[in-house]
C-alpha cells in the first residue's frame, strides 16, 4: 500500500470521525516501543509467504459468519485457503474447528480466543490507534508472532497496509499480499443492530472494500 494513496482517505476518516492524527501516530510509536528488540515478531516477508498466491477467505465478524462457514468447512478442509480473521471473527472460527492463519485485530475482540490462536500459531496483526493504547500495552507483551500496524504514517516496524476497520484491513492485507483471489464471509454493511458509530465503520468499510477489490489503489 501506497500512503499517498492512503492518506486522503485517511484525512477524510479523521474528519468524519473527529479523530486526530496526533493520537494515532502516539499509539503507532508506543507499538513500536512495545515491538522493539523482540524475538519471534513476524515481517512483511513472512505475511508475503502466508499469502501470496493463495486463496484467502478473510472472514468478518458479522452474526452470520457462522452460517456462512457451515457451507464451507468441508471446502476449508480439503483446499488450500488461507483464513484471515477479523478480531472477534477468531471465536467463531474456533468454535468452528478452523485455526485462522492471520489475525486482524486492534485488540477489542475476545483476548482469550485470540492469544489461544496465537499461541497454536495464527499471526497477529496488530493495529494501533488513538483509542486502543491501553490495549496495546496490556496485550501485546502477551502475545508472539505480530507484526505491527498502523492507519496513520508507517514507520520503522509499523507498517500502514491500508485500511481502517478491522474487516477492511484484512481485505487490504489479502490485496496488498498478492491474493490469488479473496473470498468474504461474514460481513453485513448493513447490520440495524450496532451503535451509531459502528454504523459509520460500517459505511466506510463497505467503501473502501469496495475499492480495494476495484483494484483503486496503488499496492
Amino acid at each position: 500500500m501506497q500512503f499517498e494513496d492512503w492518506e486522503p482517505i485517511y484525512e477524510e476518516i479523521l474528519e468524519d470521525f473527529g479523530f486526530t492524527r496526533a493520537r494515532d501516530e502516539e499509539a503507532a510509536r508506543l507499538l513500536q516501543s512495545l515491538l522493539e528488540g523482540r524475538e519471534g515478531d513476524l515481517s512483511a516477508e513472512d505475511l508475503d509467504s502466508i499469502i501470496r498466491g493463495r486463496e484467502v477467505l478473510v472472514c468478518g465478524n458479522a452474526p452470520s459468519l457462522s452460517r456462512d462457514l457451515e457451507k464451507i468447512l468441508e471446502e476449508l478442509d480439503k483446499g488450500d485457503i488461507a483464513v484471515i480473521a477479523a478480531d472477534g471473527a477468531t471465536t467463531t472460527l474456533l468454535d468452528a474447528g478452523v485455526l485462522p492463519d492471520v489475525i486482524v485485530t486492534d485488540l477489542d475482540g475476545f483476548l482469550p480466543d485470540i492469544i489461544a490462536a496465537n499461541e497454536r500459531g495464527s499471526a497477529v496483526v496488530v493495529h494501533a490507534h488513538g483509542d486502543n493504547v491501553n490495549a496495546l500495552n496490556e496485550h501485546v507483551p502477551r502475545l508472539t508472532r505480530v507484526i505491527g500496524t498502523t492507519q496513520s504514517g508507517p514507520i520503522e516496524g509499523v507498517n500502514n497496509f491500508g485500511g481502517f476497520s478491522d474487516g477492511d484491513r484484512c481485505v487490504f492485507l489479502a490485496r496488498n499480499f498478492g491474493a490469488s483471489k479473496i473470498r468474504i464471509i461474514g460481513f453485513d454493511y448493513d447490520d440495524p443492530n450496532v451503535t451509531t458509530i459502528k454504523k459509520m465503520k460500517l459505511k466506510w468499510a463497505r467503501r473502501l472494500v469496495a475499492m480495494v477489490l476495484e483494484d483503486v489503489f496503488t499496492l
